[in-house]
């Protein structure tokens, strides 16, 4: 088993590193939703949904 860590050690840490990497993504982006940055900008022009997420309706 430590013969084949030993032999793979880069591609181990490689992929550490990108599971480190993605984690920090998911944290950034749940404390960013918690904090309530993103989302519906009011700009329906360059909305994917066509502004129909009812985001600007919520506030009228």
């Amino acid at each position: 088993m430590f013969a084949w860590i030993a032999e793979n050690a880069l591609t181990v840490a490689v992929i550490a590193v990108i599971i480190v990497i993605a984690g920090l993504a998911v944290v950034a982006l749940v404390r960013e939703k918690k904090k309530k940055k993103g989302g519906c900008t009011g700009n329906c022009a360059t909305c994917g949904m066509g502004c129909s997420c009812g985001e600007l309706k919520k506030d009228k």
